[in-house]
């Protein structure tokens, strides 16, 4: 088959997929105005918020949800205390969802609605009289509205301590203050002022190409508000879900043991990792809609222990692929499998993106890696596809290699300071390095995203002349998806101020740093490229001792950055399995 035909083939799967899921939104759209106060009752609230700030025609938003306010405010003391708790609920995530980057996909959207998009002042007003009702609702059920901020300061307090807050408790409780008003007040000026936030502002303005992801299972819902569209989770990540909030999960892994006797260990895990990655999809699901699938993604891995059996890691991503379509009710599902940066992860990605579904690399950190893998999803026919740069878990590595070898960096006029801050860039350079191999060899940077997860923060010695204590942030602005640590996020966010350039991707590392971590061979085989294509004439320095390739599996298998990261999943995974047999367990004792 020659290009032309392969080509067609690709364009004409992806616009069925696409056109699935337009049918989908279409049919969201019509039924976003349908009785919401029948979904507030049911315990809907998610989908009630959603279907107005997501669905409903900016042209018709003001009057329906001033209606929508008369309606609550007549019928609120008629109303059991359980309505009445919903309604108040409802209320709040409105005003949130308002004062929050939400408005952005579908209310303030003028591509998508040209003059009728909602204006600044319009949305202003609209959650000004919203935090009106809400005061008022709250002084006329004085119990109801302290039970909400009660449930919103335990949220707090569970979010806070997964962003490492000093105390979080006392930041909950300042946080949710003495009043759904003060806490209102205090939310929308943290989210006002985040950094982050600023970043996907950016984007919405066509100054750069970057979204935001939520490295974390959980808290996706504050992650959005700062303009998040995608999510990932492992082994260790969905583990954390469940330790954050155990009274909602506790039940569900009960009940997959009870309903699933028979299954095996590996069974149950990946049973209980679907309905947490379902809940992430659930809630990113309406931006993956609106944008047709090319964002709104939950990026969940397989099995780490498959990582050298591309069957099994087919039939895994297969078979969850198929129940979440199921669960879905036949809808494209909203996810990107996770394989390793392995030649058994490159044969499962040619067969999933040769089946249309998403996949996302990790363990990945050189370009013998990214670059086969690039190949593969631009020959596929999925929508769109992820290469991560895990940059801490390249820094880290490169950093105790060159720390090893002081003395020898000595006499090459390299102290431990000046070791410490060339391997903090070592991540970046390599993400620069990527982003540009991408753009010159024609790859859509829509179809296959660089994107940098595993962030640090670089504080203390050595680390005084880095531009900021986040580089993998500041330095790596322009490529396709930063995923983003709740603690990183926090630090970063409480910065009094921190210059962002919007392509600062583009941007070379200085030759000087470049030169230092020519003394660490984990860089070198990270950074070089092996045709030497982009090499300036006779400038070797960054070729490797030795040269891995994929098909090399055990020398790729056992470089430190891969060996590493791999080992840490696999023992994450086994904890989480284990964690899943002592719930089994309590079962069976009747506890």
């Amino acid at each position: 088959m020659n290009g032309d035909q392969k080509g067609g083939r690709s364009v004409t799967a992806m616009e069925s997929l696409q056109e699935r899921i337009l049918q989908e939104r279409q049919q969201r759209q019509v039924s976003s105005e349908r009785d919401p106060m029948a979904l507030i009752k049911a315990g809907r609230v998610q989908v009630a918020v959603e279907n107005l700030v997501f669905f409903v025609s900016p042209a018709d938003f003001c009057l329906f949800v001033e209606t929508l306010r008369e309606e609550i405010k007549a019928k609120f003391d008629a109303m059991d205390r359980d309505h009445q708790e919903r309604c108040l609920c409802f209320l709040v995530d409105l005003v949130l969802g308002l004062d929050s980057f939400l408005p952005q996909w579908n209310l303030q959207n003028r591509d998508r609605h040209g003059e009728n998009a909602l204006t600044n002042a319009q949305v202003e007003a609209e959650t000004i009289d919203t935090m009106r009702l809400v005061a008022g609702l709250a002084a006329r059920a004085p119990t109801v509205a302290e039970k909400l901020l009660a449930e919103r300061r335990a949220e707090a307090v569970a979010r806070l301590q997964a962003e490492s807050h000093p105390d979080p408790e006392g930041g909950a409780r300042a946080l949710a203050g003495n009043s759904i008003d003060e806490y209102l007040a205090h939310v929308r000026a943290e989210l006002n002022k985040s950094h982050l936030r600023r970043i996907a502002d950016m984007r919405v303005a066509g100054q750069t190409l970057t979204e935001l992801s939520n490295d974390y299972a959980a808290f996706l819902q504050y992650a959005l508000y700062l303009g998040a569209s995608f999510v990932t989770c492992n082994p260790p990540l969905v583990d954390l879900a469940w330790l954050a909030d155990r009274d909602r999960w506790n039940p569900v892994v009960d009940g997959i043991i009870t309903d699933n006797p028979e299954a095996s260990d590996d069974e149950l895990a990946r049973l209980v990792t679907l309905e947490v990655v379902l809940a992430n999809m659930r809630l990113l699901r309406p931006i993956f809609l609106l944008t047709e699938g090319q964002m709104g993604c939950v990026c969940l891995q397989v099995n780490p222990h498959d990582h050298g059996d591309a069957p099994a890691m087919i039939a895994d991503a297969l078979f969850i692929y198929d129940r979440l379509q199921a669960k879905l009710g036949g809808g494209v599902p909203n996810i990107v499998f996770k394989l390793p940066g392995t030649k058994a992860g490159l044969q499962a990605c040619r067969v999933l993106t040769g089946r249309g579904i998403g996949v996302t690399i990790t363990v990945d950190f050189g370009m013998f890696q990214h670059l086969p893998f690039a190949q593969a999803m631009h020959d596929g026919v999925a929508i769109y596809s992820n290469l991560v740069e895990m940059n801490g878990r390249l820094a880290y590595p490169v950093r105790d290699e060159m720390l090893s070898k002081l003395d020898e960096l000595a006499t090459h006029g390299i102290d431990e300071a000046q070791a410490r801050e060339a391997a903090a860039w070592s991540g970046v350079a390599v993400m620069k390095r990527l982003y540009e191999l991408l753009n010159d060899r024609g790859y859509d940077l829509l179809r296959i995203k660089p994107l940098v997860a595993s962030l640090r923060i670089y504080e203390g010695d050595g680390y005084q002349d880095l531009p900021s204590a986040f580089p993998d942030i500041t330095e790596i602005l322009g490529t396709s998806i930063l995923s983003v640590f709740p603690n990183v996020r926090r630090a970063f966010d409480a910065q009094p101020q921190i210059e962002l350039q919007p392509r600062q991707i583009e941007s070379p590392v200085s030759d000087d740093i470049l030169e230092t971590l020519t003394h660490s061979e984990i860089f070198k085989q990270a950074y070089y490229v092996a045709d030497g294509d982009w090499l300036p004439e006779g400038d070797g320095r960054f070729r490797p001792a030795v040269e891995l390739t994929l098909e090399d599996e055990a020398a790729t298998a056992a470089w430190p950055p891969v060996h590493n990261t791999l080992t840490q999943f696999c023992d994450s995974y086994d904890s989480f399995v284990q964690q899943i047999l002592e719930r089994k367990r309590l079962l069976r004792m009747g506890r």
